[in-house]
């Protein structure tokens, strides 16, 4: 199968393409070409001075018929350089720029605040739990229902399994990312994305470290200053009734 790799990345294949044609997940290709380059460093950098010869006669052909200037030349800078220096987390563009991969395989899951009560979640599951769920419930992973789930963990430690209350619901096929919304603000949140069993139960796969939302309103300092002058200069003939019990009033004005 390498041998197949290595040939079809001469042809000046990316690593996205060869996959395609081999139909085969681009982390087992990346970590075939990896395993070769290792094992053949050597012989690539032998390799590469000729191509590079060859590539800088072409180069200073096409350079008699530009007509760029030397500012714009400058740009090309991120173009290759050396190929046995390749980042195995980067691919080649048909313009012979980097870019970044689609999907690095690995499990994460990161929670980015919007707002006060709105959350942007994003996360990735790597190739290997999906094979081993797969084999373990015998079903693609296509196939296997996904599901996100929703915790207020507020003044609570998230590691010893308690919630305040939580709310899961499911998500359609190849979802990465979603805008959770609405959120209480001046609450903590866990996010959690992973696939319901045959049960019908939530199973966890990845989750996002405990995340505050923002206040929507002011602390609260001073906020009875007023109510207070009026009755001590004899404004008002007795103390106004103040609402002091808000949702969460334990933390939320000395969080």
């Amino acid at each position: 199968m390498e041998e197949k790799i290595v040939s079809l990345k001469e042809k000046g294949l990316t690593l996205k393409q060869i996959a395609e044609q081999l139909d085969m997940p681009i982390g087992k290709v990346q970590y075939a070409w990896r395993k070769w380059r290792a094992q053949h460093g050597d012989v690539t950098a032998a390799t590469a001075a000729p191509t590079r010869k060859a590539e800088g006669k072409k180069q200073m052909k096409s350079s008699k018929k530009a007509t760029k200037s030397k500012s714009t030349k400058q740009v090309s800078t991120t173009l290759q350089s050396d190929t046995s220096h390749q980042s195995p987390l980067l691919e080649q563009a048909p313009d012979g720029f980097w870019k970044l991969p689609d999907r690095y395989d690995v499990d994460l899951m990161h929670a980015v605040v919007q707002s006060p009560n709105s959350v942007y979640v994003y996360w990735e599951v790597s190739d290997t739990v999906k094979e081993t769920l797969a084999m373990q419930f015998m079903r693609p992973w296509e196939d296997l229902p996904k599901a996100f789930r929703i915790l207020d963990v507020t003044l609570l430690d998230y590691t010893s399994g308690h919630a305040n209350r939580s709310y899961t619901f499911e998500l359609p096929e190849m979802t990465n990312s979603w805008f959770v919304r609405p959120l209480d603000p001046n609450t903590t949140y866990v996010f959690e994305f992973g696939i319901r069993t045959m049960e019908g139960e939530f199973l966890p796969l990845v989750a996002s470290t405990p995340l505050d939302t923002p206040r929507a309103e002011p602390a609260g300092v001073g906020r009875f200053a007023e109510p207070v002058r009026r009755w001590q200069y004899g404004e008002v003939e007795s103390p106004e009734l103040l609402d002091t019990l808000p949702k969460y009033a334990a933390y939320r004005f000395v969080r």
